[in-house]
């Protein structure tokens, strides 16, 4: 089902409190490690606010969506994700209102704000609303979205007038807590108040597609292929274009096998993200039977790779080692990427 389109009305009231919210300029004395939370009344979920423009260089306001939002941001915080490594761009979920130049700001953006009849001039003038999710383009704000970020601006705005008086405001009482501004309805109105809250814990994930073991293949591995010396790196990862299928533009995966010793690429192959799990174990079959190699030992980087390969690598007595750095394929990417930017 398609998400509703936000009405002139919910445009008018968000852009209203953007202004509000740059009019105040939180950036000059707020940090991007002063984190604070607003309730979306509709879902309860909580998002997590990140003031961002101490610098001056980019101007910005972010609302990290849930636990799994806030804890994607504090990995990139902690240094678990570097800002220059390709997947910090994927990890992002969360709604974020950046203020650009005039040509920065697309069409669509422009049909609004000229239906409402406003007016930006200058350097960081131009309020832009985007919606980052994990495999997906940055993308324009569906109905529900624009009505929770608009509550979001108002509190974040209130939040930082109040800190800019009192220093000691989100300094927490007990450790890993965040002050939430938590919505409550009476008579048919909403009201606001402060809570201090530790973030829920994350919902479990599905642990994915794990597809059956072949015995078959592996009995036909075993008695026509040779067993060799051979190293292989393993990995998968968003590839840097996204393209497009159905409204929203995605990024694939892209699945990739490359000979640890001599840095050949046995194979390269792009996943749509519902299937890559199931396409990852099948172009690694694929990969032995077009070699007529096993390898002696994999290398792979994250744990779900490892999890995906460690039944077929323990029946054809393979090493499987789970490693920080994958050299061939980390330049292979970096190639692949310059590749793209050129095209």
């Amino acid at each position: 089902m398609k998400k509703s389109e936000p009405l002139l009305k919910d445009w008018k009231s968000l852009y209203d409190a953007a202004m509000a919210f740059r009019k105040i300029e939180p950036w000059e004395w707020m940090k991007e490690t002063d984190i604070f939370g607003v309730q979306n009344p509709q879902t309860g979920e909580i998002g997590y606010c990140c003031i961002m423009g101490e610098l001056g260089e980019v101007l910005a306001i972010a609302v990290y969506l849930g636990t799994e939002g806030l804890e994607g941001y504090l990995k990139i915080r902690r240094g678990q994700i570097q800002h220059d490594d390709p997947d910090s761009l994927f990890i992002q979920n969360c709604l974020m209102l950046s203020f650009e130049n005039r040509k920065l700001v697309q069409e669509d953006d422009r049909e609004i704000i000229n239906e409402l009849g406003l007016k930006f001039r200058g350097k960081n003038a131009w309020p832009v609303f985007r919606r980052y999710e994990p495999g997906y383009f940055p993308w324009f704000l569906n109905r529900d979205e624009v009505l929770y970020m608009t509550n979001a601006l108002q509190q974040a705005t209130d939040i930082c007038l109040r800190f800019k008086d009192d220093a000691k405001l989100l300094r927490a009482p007990e450790k890993n807590q965040y002050l939430i501004r938590v919505a409550e309805e009476k008579n048919g109105r909403i009201s606001w108040k402060d809570e201090w809250r530790k973030p829920s814990l994350p919902e479990k994930k599905d642990q994915g597609f794990y597809k059956p073991v072949d015995e078959v293949r592996i009995q036909r591995f075993k008695k026509t292929v040779k067993s060799t010396p051979a190293i292989w790196e393993i990995d998968f990862f968003y590839a840097p274009t996204p393209v497009l299928h159905g409204e929203r533009p995605f990024f694939p995966y892209a699945i990739m096998i490359i000979d640890h010793d001599t840095g050949f690429i046995l194979d390269m192959h792009l996943a749509e993200n519902r299937s890559y799990q199931k396409e990852f174990l099948e172009k690694f079959l694929n990969c032995i039977e077009t070699t007529s190699v096993i390898p002696l030992e994999i290398l792979a980087r994250k744990e779900e790779a490892v999890k995906l390969l460690e039944t077929y690598a323990s029946r054809l007595n393979i090493k499987l080692s789970r490693v920080k750095k994958l050299q061939n394929i980390d330049h292979a990417r970096r190639e692949m990427a310059k590749h793209l930017r050129r095209l």
